[in-house]
């Protein structure tokens, strides 16, 4: 099952080669221009189907609403804050990004700068260039604890990592059970209860509303004095003037930041220039062998995607998931859809008779708002878009699949891979819903030897007045009949 179209794509930041290579082996026209300003991007973007970014291209809703024939926006790296998510999700584009691919480096580079808050290496490398040879005494990592907000790939990694150095790990993450946190010897605790017992802290969560400002100057007040804290996830999560002013007043000896919430900072800010702050210009996944593996697993997840055969790093798109582990059937259901938008056009409630109730409906009601002109309509903004025009559903589980509303049902199958009209009303038919289906309207006597009008006729149903005739010929002469639509699958 194609879900995307995808013949070009446009990378707008600076990327691996692996990734234009796997564009290139897979027939897709790959446009490289990193770098661009926003006009140019405004310029370029309606003629791709595919965007790829890393953290520079803002990618707004101006941007998206410029993309008319967008349908898949890739991030090559983790977080997607520099993607407007909602404007791309009403538009009905798939937002993917990497989720492994940067994974061990950023793990690595917190490790780093957690080892570095011990000694504050960077200020003794600075005095000794300088002249001043000063053995200040530091601290170990070994018998202290360490808080892990956030236990993802990169959170798990960096807390096996210190349990090498002999450490105490402990953890929160609103997803992540508590058996899994403990499965890996990090004991789970609540926020509240973390900050107390915690010499050292490190951030490993998105930035969210609910995130934003996490750490702030309550928090750090409630944090065991002189407690040390790493932020390698996202700019934002630490309030920088409360840790300026527990830097200040030594509550926090030491903080490590590799993201900021203005990036670049402000040179002269006063808390970049702390004696007690280690920083660094956003160098998480600033390796080559992560670069490397982004830019390769960007290319590769949307192939798969195009393909149907992986949804792996779509963020908003869990109805598409769903509709790849039954291709045929999704598509059965939005033929259906199609159809019966045309025999019942006026319909607010569908109701869905099947199996596959989370998205099954879903798939039906985008074929019924498709073939209405709405063209942008699927499974990524089906839910909205149903909401805005008053179209809503009601399923019962059950054998085969059946849609009705407003007197008229129609019901099908899969046999192979091509979906079948199987009933229309009352009456049996065995009609394929692919290429084209005719509605005209006119009486049965006038269809005696069809075969002359068109060999590609391939089944024909008569409901009262009107007549389904299923083909694949779009240039048949239909002078000597009333068409009423033709629907195209």
């Amino acid at each position: 099952m194609s879900i995307l179209k995808l013949k070009r794509v446009l990378v707008s930041d600076k990327i691996a080669s692996d990734c234009l290579q796997v564009f290139e082996n897979s027939g897709i026209d790959l446009t490289y221009e990193p770098c661009l300003s926003k006009t140019e991007l405004l310029n370029k973007i309606p003629d791709y189907n595919g965007l790829i970014v890393r953290s520079a291209t803002k990618v707004n809703a101006e941007v998206i609403k410029a993309a008319s024939n967008l349908e898949i926006i890739g991030r090559a790296g983790t977080g997607t804050d520099n993607i407007d998510a909602v404007a791309a999700s009403e538009a009905g584009v798939v937002v993917m990004n990497t989720p492994g691919g940067n994974t061990n480096s950023a793990a690595e580079h917190t490790c780093a700068l957690l080892l570095a808050t011990c000694r504050n290496l960077p200020n003794r490398h600075s005095e000794l260039m300088n002249g001043e040879w000063n053995r200040v005494n530091g601290i170990e990592l070994q018998g202290k604890t360490i808080g892990i907000i956030g236990l993802g790939r990169i959170g798990m990694i960096v807390a096996h990592r210190m349990q090498s150095f002999g450490m105490t790990t402990v953890g929160y993450d609103p997803i992540v059970p508590k058996t899994v946190a403990e499965e890996n010897d990090i004991g789970f605790m609540e926020l509240e209860d973390m900050w107390p017992v915690c010499d050292f802290i490190t951030i490993h969560v998105p930035l969210l509303p609910s995130t934003k400002h996490l750490i702030n100057r309550d928090v750090l007040k409630r944090c065991k004095k002189g407690v040390r804290i790493v932020n390698c996830a996202r700019g934002g999560i630490i309030d920088e003037d409360a840790l300026l002013d527990s830097l200040n007043s030594g509550d926090v000896a030491c903080a490590a930041l590799d993201v900021f919430e203005q990036e670049p900072p402000q040179t002269d800010s006063p808390l970049l220039q702390h004696s007690n702050l280690i920083a660094t210009p956003h160098l998480g996944a600033s390796t080559a062998e992560a670069q490397t593996r982004v830019a390769k697993e960007i290319a590769e997840q949307f192939i798969a995607l195009r393909d149907g055969k992986s949804a792996f790093g779509c963020l908003n798109a869990p109805l598409l998931r769903d509709a790849l582990s039954k291709p045929n059937e999704t598509k059965l259901a939005k033929n259906l859809g199609i159809l019966l938008s045309a025999l019942a056009p006026k319909a607010t409630v569908l109701e869905v008779t099947g199996e596959n109730g989370s998205f099954i409906p879903y798939a039906v009601m985008a074929g019924y708002l498709d073939n209405k002109g709405d063209k942008a309509v699927n499974l990524i903004n089906i839910k909205k878009r149903a909401d805005s025009c008053g179209l809503s559903f009601k399923f019962t589980e059950g054998s085969g699949l059946a849609v009705s509303s407003e007197g008229v049902c129609v019901s099908g199958m899969v046999d192979g891979s091509t979906p079948f009209l199987t009933a229309l009303n009352n009456a049996s038919v065995f009609i394929p819903l692919k290429g084209c289906l005719t509605l005209v309207e006119t009486s049965s006597d006038m269809f005696a030897g069809l075969h002359v009008l068109s060999p590609t006729v391939s089944g024909i149903h008569f409901a009262g007045a009107v007549t389904l005739l299923s083909h694949t010929d779009q240039a048949i002469n239909w002078d000597r009949f009333n068409v009423i639509t033709t629907l195209k699958f």
